[in-house]
């Protein structure tokens, strides 16, 4: 596994406070190795490691840097591999696969909330009941939003889980991702719905209006997405032909499209053209995308690895004198197959 990017909290037990290229994780850790660990969650100040169907915590725990102690678990329940996990630098969210409730973590205060989803859509046609079995299978946590998505393509949004109506959409929904301010989602037909705040075009929309519920991005429609990812104020999205849209804010070049006019939006998904250091266009697909909060990063199917956007935190993979990229500019190549993924300030490549 590789990272780079934001390391204040020795949240991944390198010397470097800022890592400026990939680099390889490798300190064993309680008799394991950071190569043997899943990376469940990132976040700001801490990251959610699985290893051995248990996850700890590496980062900022209780007010002190480079820690790395067991995930405390909600009173009675000690069953780890049932666990789905999502966080944010406050709050940590906790769902047991085979129930319908969500054990809240507050962080500062230590304490758990048990909070269950009792609304739902789906009813017995012979007994007019509702069906108990429905349950969730990710949840997704970025900035204060959080979505919820049940093996039944339902959506729910909020700690306070409500439902969200997406019987006019088609296709079942099949993925859920957020930002800041908005929500996305996906259906098994490929088709792509926004609703949130608009106000930086994040919606896809071509306006800067608010939309309360799901509504089709029109600008995708015809395209099969068999991808999304989304994270602060932007979106992407992953064409089944490898082709990569983008949208939304792009003060920073966060969304990799230069526009003549300097115009710091892409109020509809762009189709992103990547080119080489030699300004030659690369004719290869893409096959994984990730967001983070300024930036994004993709994945090649030649296991090249590129990113755009802020370098603040040397998340981008490229030398300190790089701050920022308003293009895709390649930083790493992996050496076999792998995936992407991006914290809110740092991007990592595993296989």
């Amino acid at each position: 596994m590789f990272v780079a990017g934001a390391n204040l909290f020795n949240q991944w037990f390198l010397c470097d406070k800022i890592l400026y290229k990939l680099q390889e994780i490798s300190r064993k850790l309680k008799d394991k190795t950071y190569l043997d660990a899943d990376i469940v969650c990132i976040s700001w100040s801490y990251n959610i490691l699985k290893i051995a169907e248990k996850f700890f915590i590496s980062g900022s725990w209780k007010g002190r840097d480079s820690q790395f102690v067991t995930l405390p678990l909600p009173e009675n329940n000690t069953e780890d591999s049932n666990l789905l996990l999502a966080c944010n630098d406050y709050k940590i969210v906790m769902i047991y696969k085979n129930n319908n409730y969500i054990w809240i973590l507050d962080i500062k205060t230590e304490n758990f909330q048990r909070v269950c989803i009792t609304e739902s859509p789906n009813f017995n046609i012979v007994s007019n009941q509702l069906q108990t079995n429905d349950n969730i299978i990710k949840a997704k946590v970025s900035g204060d939003l959080c979505a919820f998505l049940t093996k039944e393509g339902n959506v729910y949004t909020g700690y306070l889980p409500c439902y969200i109506a997406t019987n006019h959409c088609m296709g079942k929904v099949c993925d859920i991702e957020c930002g800041y301010e908005h929500y996305v989602l996906l259906t098994d037909i490929g088709s792509v719905y926004t609703w949130g705040n608009g106000r930086r075009l994040q919606l896809g929309h071509g306006d800067l209006e608010n939309t309360e519920t799901p509504t089709e991005v029109k600008a995708l429609a015809g395209i099969k997405i068999i991808k999304i990812s989304a994270n602060g104020w932007h979106t992407l999205a992953l064409s089944e032909s490898g082709d990569l849209y983008a949208w939304g804010w792009n003060d920073i070049g966060q969304i990799g499209v230069k526009f003549e006019d300097d115009d710091n939006f892409s109020g509809v998904p762009t189709l992103v053209t990547i080119h080489d250091q030699n300004g030659k266009e690369v004719e290869i697909n893409v096959k994984d995308i990730a967001c983070g909060t300024r930036h994004s990063a993709i994945l090649l199917e030649d296991n090249s690895v590129w990113t755009t956007g802020s370098n603040k935190y040397g998340q981008l993979g490229l030398s300190p004198d790089k701050s920022n990229s308003e293009s895709f500019k390649k930083c790493f190549i992996a050496s076999q197959d792998a995936k992407i993924l991006c914290g809110p300030w740092c991007t990592v490549v595993r296989p």
